[in-house]
């Protein structure tokens, strides 16, 4: 059995190596008449060279052009950068002495304003109950203030409302509101816990 057993490992080496031996031939041909090697072209047109240089993200450039290294070029503007450019500085011209003031000014002394204060405006309706709800968003508060009566314009509210951040600050409860109340009121008593 151990004969056996050697002949057959031997064997199937055999088939093993010339099988790779065959893949590799095969690979090795594949690949040299694949596209991978470049493709000699001797009468290309200029657009063509064009358009195979923006295709690589380069430039193609005449014999004509003058060519720098990064160095180099580096090297040529900071030369460009120290040479004067523009006209010498001139000396200013002499201007006359300003008018001597006929009477001496008086220092001006600030009275403080008195700032009055401002009365708000008065709401232009009855007292509303209005009711916030759990999961209400500002969005749905704003339709309901409107609906109700209490607001004009929802969008004008809501913008209110995300100007000052109260989107996750509402409180749900009954709150006391008055149709024509400003925006600044409701959002005050909507983010506060209600009384009631």
């Amino acid at each position: 059995m151990d004969k056996r057993s050697l002949w057959i490992g031997i064997g199937s080496g055999m088939i093993t190596g010339a099988i790779l031996l065959q893949l590799a031939t095969v690979g090795q041909k594949a690949l040299s008449d694949s596209n991978l090697e470049p493709v000699q072209r001797d009468n290309w047109t200029k657009e063509q060279l064009e358009t195979a240089a923006k295709s690589l993200d380069m430039k193609l450039v005449g014999t004509q052009d003058e060519l720098y290294t990064e160095a180099e070029w580096v090297s040529k503007k900071k030369q460009e950068s120290n040479q004067m450019q523009g006209k010498s500085a001139e000396k200013p011209q002499q201007t006359t002495s300003a008018a001597e003031p006929t009477e001496p000014m008086q220092p001006q002394t600030d009275q403080p304003k008195t700032n009055t204060p401002v009365t708000p405006t008065k709401p232009n309706g009855p007292a509303v109950t209005f009711k916030v709800r759990s999961g209400n968003s500002l969005v749905m508060v704003a339709e309901n203030l409107k609906e109700a009566g209490i607001v004009d314009d929802a969008q004008a509210f809501i913008k209110a409302g995300k100007s000052q951040g109260i989107n996750k600050k509402i409180q749900v409860g009954t709150y006391s509101l008055e149709k024509g109340e400003s925006f600044k009121s409701i959002i005050a008593k909507i983010t506060k816990e209600p009384s009631s």
